[in-house]
């Protein structure tokens, strides 16, 4: 039991798991790890999620950038379709903006 690397729910990343016992044994190696090269982890117990260790900042990108990911992540044509109906949505939701000085 070490590190394995696979999807991560409906992101669009992947990230490494990790068992909470090797977690525990090299925590500074693992933290230098998403320091220094910006991994992430999903830290497991018994096979179980049980925590992340991930970037606090960055992970952000540009709509160019995310739409290179997109065209890179192999998505099919059933999930492509389901990703812009979600995106619709949301856009519907989106209220604008109030200027908070009148």
């Amino acid at each position: 039991m070490g590190l394995t690397l696979g999807p991560v729910s409906a992101n669009l990343t992947f990230m490494k798991t990790l068992e909470a016992e090797k977690a525990r044994g090299n925590f500074t190696k693992f933290l230098s790890m998403v320091l220094d090269n910006q991994e992430s982890f999903q830290i497991v117990k018994a096979g179980v999620p049980c925590a992340y260790l991930v970037p606090a900042a960055g992970g952000k990108c540009d709509s160019h950038e995310f739409a290179a990911d997109l065209a890179d992540a192999g998505l099919s044509a059933q999930d492509r379709r389901a990703l812009a109906a979600a995106v619709r949505k949301g856009r519907k939701t989106l209220k604008p903006l109030k200027n908070p000085w009148g």
